[in-house]
């Protein structure tokens, strides 16, 4: 049997203000293995040297914006520019403070061609500095509809290894983690709701990962993590520059947008208690933690959000008729971590 040809592979760079470290991150996927890659890189504006970083690699393609408008429609346009190559088989969504290891994309798309239905698909992704420290395995939505960073913060050899390896084994996720993710032609091309772009460029930042894989897993595609392909992540690079409350607050706004596009009905009646306990946790942890002040503009946020919640009520029709997934289903990757086994 003849073996299948390397898959083109786009991989798409969102920066700002990342002269130091963008070096790193645009080497690591050049040199990728087993595919072909072609590297679109999308600056928002930077007032320092990235731009000029990036076109010392000639083979990277560079768009540079007069604006900042944000991580959602800056890979949105960079998945538009790489859609229009037909030979393009995946997206690769990197971010400039990530690095991934040579062999990251072939071993996601060598085991994305053993299913059917994959629309998207992530390592597990390790701390920058320190690889005995887990930063994402997956993403998710838990009971209190929070979105989850899977493993953040954990020792590798503290994941559980029972009844899955989850440093080893394949695993249907919720949904992959954009700091380092492989999203499907199919995908990017049949993902409901796309009338504010893949990545609705409403939330301008956080939370457009968690809703473009809500929105996916609900219309019947499937994600994954697979281990054996890993990552590198510092983990907001960017945003740490414009403040520590910068993602509290979007994180407060973008919530209540991403529960009302996609989430059931039923689901959400089962869930609006355990969503009040955590609002009010999440809330006291800020006040505790960086005062009241901060507190305030993270909830006057959470309160916009919720005013404004009725803007979105036209992706949520769009969202729900495409549904796939039943509200049991959807309950069983809120009540489990987000995991489902890779088989099942």
């Amino acid at each position: 049997m003849t073996p299948p040809s390397p898959a083109k592979v786009a991989f798409l760079v969102v920066t700002w203000n990342n002269h130091d470290i963008v070096a790193d991150c645009l080497e690591s996927l050049l040199a990728q293995t087993g595919v072909v890659p072609v590297v679109h890189v999308w600056d928002n504006a930077s007032a320092d040297a990235t731009p000029a970083v990036v076109r010392r690699y000639p083979a990277v393609r560079l768009t540079v914006s007069k604006t900042n408008d944000g991580f959602a429609r800056g890979n949105n346009e960079l998945i538009r520019q790489a859609l229009l190559d037909p030979a393009v088989e995946y997206l690769a969504l990197v971010n400039s403070d990530a690095r991934l290891d040579p062999a990251w994309a072939s071993t996601l798309v060598d085991f994305a061609r053993t299913r059917s239905g994959v629309g998207a698909l992530q390592g597990l992704t390790l701390d920058y500095y320190d690889h005995r420290v887990v930063d994402s395995h997956h993403i998710c939505l838990n009971l209190r509809l929070q979105g989850v960073q899977y493993g953040y913060g954990q020792l590798l050899v503290d994941l559980p290894r029972a009844p899955l390896d989850l440093a080893r084994a394949p695993v249907k996720v919720f949904g992959v983690n954009a700091a380092a993710g492989l999203y499907s032609r199919s995908l990017a091309e049949g993902l409901p709701d796309r009338a504010h772009g893949f990545f609705d460029q409403r939330f301008f930042m956080y939370y457009e990962d968690v809703d473009v894989s809500y929105r996916a897993l609900t219309a019947g595609f499937e994600s994954y993590c697979v281990p054996a392909a890993r990552a590198y992540h510092m983990g907001s690079a960017s945003t740490k520059r414009r403040g520590s409350a910068y993602s509290q607050r979007m994180v407060a706004r973008n919530q209540a947008a991403m529960i009302i596009k996609s989430t059931p009905l039923d689901v959400l009646v089962h869930c609006a208690p355990q969503y009040a306990r955590g609002l009010a946790r999440f809330m006291r942890d800020i006040d505790r933690q960086q005062g009241r002040r901060a507190m305030l503009g993270v909830l006057g946020q959470w309160l916009f959000g919720l005013v404004t919640a009725p803007r979105y009520l036209g992706s949520r029709w769009r969202v729900r008729r495409a549904a796939r997934l039943s509200s049991d289903g959807l309950m069983a990757y809120l009540g489990h971590d987000g995991m489902i086994p890779a088989d099942a």
